[in-house]
């Protein structure tokens, strides 16, 4: 769901125009799906392990409508599924597909990057904003 002032999030099947062949021969989709704000940072933690709704939420600082609307968009582009559990209160969790557990290494380079080109100074200040979570859990706070 888009909310007011808010453009709908990018996806690896919109096409430029109505009717014409996409070409992603240059990574553009991709890059742009991978620079929608919370994106990385969502597959970032379920990587690392974190799989329930609350987590990631409490874990980015990230409220539950944005959260819910980002984990629908990773669904329907197949990096993310959803796995709720009939027991009160519900328990709904997250696990990364084959395609979304392929961007292990991209998010491994990208922290790499991150650490190298401005040291250890980038991850602490990342850290900082959001009460040292980030540095903590090694996750990225990207656009």
């Amino acid at each position: 769901m888009v909310h007011s002032g808010e453009q709908a999030a990018p996806t690896l099947h919109d096409l430029p125009e109505a009717g014409a062949e996409p070409d992603h021969s240059d990574g553009s989709a991709a890059y742009q799906f991978l620079g929608t704000r919370w994106n990385l940072q969502i597959i970032s933690a379920l990587l690392d392990g974190y799989t329930r709704f609350t987590e990631i939420a409490l874990l980015l600082n990230l409220n539950s409508r944005t959260l819910a609307e980002r984990l629908k968009h990773l669904e329907l582009e197949g990096i993310a599924v959803r796995r709720g559990h009939n027991q009160i209160p519900v328990r709904v969790e997250y696990e990364l597909t084959a395609k979304g557990q392929a961007l292990r290494e991209v998010v491994s380079e990208i922290r790499k990057w991150a650490l190298q080109a401005d040291g250890q100074t980038a991850m602490e200040v990342i850290g900082e904003t959001n009460g040292g979570r980030y540095a903590e859990h090694d996750i990225l706070r990207i656009g």
